[in-house]
């Protein structure tokens, strides 16, 4: 245990010693945890602290933009606009995004649109056409190379497949 964790520890065991004392916490209560602060941050995590911080506000920044982007996967954006929107880099936006998401920004929206369809398809009765249309794809035969890529098999194939799975 390092100088700063130790000094961590008294702090709070002054502040809470204080509490009992009423005129003493709101004169000293302030200082003292503002004492806390600065052990936390001069102490041996003080940096992993910090970066925690970060990424909690960074990833409140993903979700926003992951909500957006399930909001309006049917239609066309670009990462730039995304980036633009909140005032980062395409490649900031790349980074932070897959970081916390597992997948591009492009990649999640084309996600969310073969299962979309595939979704309208089996419960729908959506043909091929109907769907790939109503989630945003302007060519039924990119939307079939997408879907086989994503499920394995060709739209009306997978969907033949899994009806008769549950039927039986």
């Amino acid at each position: 245990m390092t100088t700063s964790d130790n000094n961590v520890i008294s702090s709070i065991c002054r502040l809470f010693w204080i509490m009992k004392e009423p005129v003493q916490l709101v004169f000293m209560g302030n200082h003292i945890k503002r004492e806390i602060i600065f052990f936390i941050l001069s102490g041996s995590y003080g940096s992993q602290f910090l970066q925690s911080i970060i990424n909690i506000q960074q990833a409140g920044e993903i979700y926003e933009i992951n909500s957006w982007i399930k909001e309006n996967f049917r239609h066309a954006f670009t990462v730039e606009e995304l980036a633009e929107k909140r005032n980062m880099s395409v490649s900031l936006l790349h980074q932070k995004f897959k970081s916390a998401v597992g997948m591009a920004p492009l990649q999640c929206q084309k996600r969310l649109r073969l299962t979309e369809a595939r979704r309208l398809m089996l419960d729908e009765n959506r043909n091929v056409t109907e769907a790939s249309l109503e989630v945003g794809y302007e060519s039924v035969s990119q939307f079939t190379r997408a879907y086989r890529k994503m499920f394995g098999l060709k739209p009306k194939e997978d969907i033949l497949k899994l009806r008769s799975q549950l039927e039986k």
